[in-house]
């Protein structure tokens, strides 16, 4: 059965564990937080990223999840072993969005973004799959993503505008300092996947 966009996204909230929601929108804004080395430091700080949003949002995070990505399946040296940051789920105007994140120091390393990105491109489809299967309820999903970096000169990794990567034009780059504190609906990336 095909349900709505307000509908289908209540159902992935209520579906999902509570191990994997990170954020639930509260006070308008989805907060991504996450543990990282600045530079020189033996102690690791926190990196927050806050983006507003309209409608109704929720944030999940794959990567530092204890087991495997698929609890069934062995992650050693497998594909799937990879996992991107954080997975954004917007519900706004009759729409559903995901936005998939990874974040990066000043690395741009683009095998690496595309093996984590990719990683939460298939964990979405499998969800789809998997509340298809045990509830009849269906929707298409579609996906943005997004790789954050620290790095104050990534012109060699980008396109000739310096907003997407060169190598792979479905991901668009942002400075922590750029989107932190923009609306979801207002990041920039035309480059929509439906799984």
């Amino acid at each position: 059965m095909t349900l709505d966009a307000a509908s289908y996204y209540q159902h992935i909230q209520a579906y999902l564990s509570d191990n994997y929601i990170v954020h639930r929108g509260d006070g308008g804004e989805i907060i991504l937080k996450e543990k990282y080395f600045k530079d020189g430091a033996t102690k690791k700080s926190d990196r927050i990223v806050k983006l507003s949003y309209r409608g109704s949002a929720f944030a999940i995070k794959l990567d530092g999840q204890k087991g495997p990505l698929f609890g069934f399946l062995d992650d050693n040296g497998k594909e799937w072993s990879k996992r991107c940051d954080f997975i954004v789920f917007q519900c706004h105007a009759r729409k559903m969005m995901v936005y998939l994140f990874e974040f990066k120091s000043k690395s741009l390393d683009v095998d690496s973004i595309k093996a984590q990105l990719k990683s939460g491109v298939h964990w979405c489809a499998c969800l789809r799959k998997i509340i298809e299967q045990y509830t009849g309820d269906s929707k298409p999903l579609k996906l943005k993503q997004f790789v954050l970096t620290e790095n104050t000169n990534p012109g060699v990794y980008l396109d000739a505008e310096q907003r997407f990567l060169a190598r792979e034009r479905s991901i668009r780059h942002y400075h922590y300092d750029t989107i932190n504190g923009m609306a979801l609906e207002d990041l920039d990336n035309d480059s929509v996947k439906t799984v």
